[in-house]
């Protein structure tokens, strides 16, 4: 049984916020990779709630679960694969994170008022 713990996801997003932990336990014998990218995304990204600056996304990867962990409007959020035709996508609430490797990284909403798209990339 694979147990991914992540611990302090909302520190890692917001140092204001207050940490939370979450467990999360897994069957199988895939081990949990996990990795921490950096990105920075246009004015439109910073208007749907994303920082502006550089900030880190967590990516989740093992036993079957593909997580990304975002921070959207100062809160840590969980996004999770769905279908996609390129790429891996990423949706939690109205928001999608969309990482299509070598062509960019979109954030997007289709909510009433949140409604467009921006670009984002990779900081090295």
């Amino acid at each position: 049984m694979n147990q991914v713990t992540a611990f302090g996801i909302a520190a890692l997003c917001s140092a204001s916020a207050a940490a939370t932990d979450l467990t999360i336990h897994l069957k199988g014998n895939e081990p949990v990779k996990r990795m921490t990218v950096q990105f920075q995304c246009d004015a439109q990204a910073t208007a749907m709630g994303l920082p502006s600056g550089v900030f880190a996304v967590e990516y989740l990867n093992g036993a079957g679960n593909h997580l990304a962990v975002v921070p959207v409007k100062e809160n840590s959020m969980i996004f999770v694969t769905v279908p996609s035709g390129s790429g891996a996508k990423y949706a939690s609430a109205q928001y999608t994170w969309w990482d299509a490797g070598s062509r960019g990284t979109t954030f997007a909403s289709d909510f009433p008022g949140l409604k467009g798209s921006s670009s984002c990339h990779r900081v090295k």
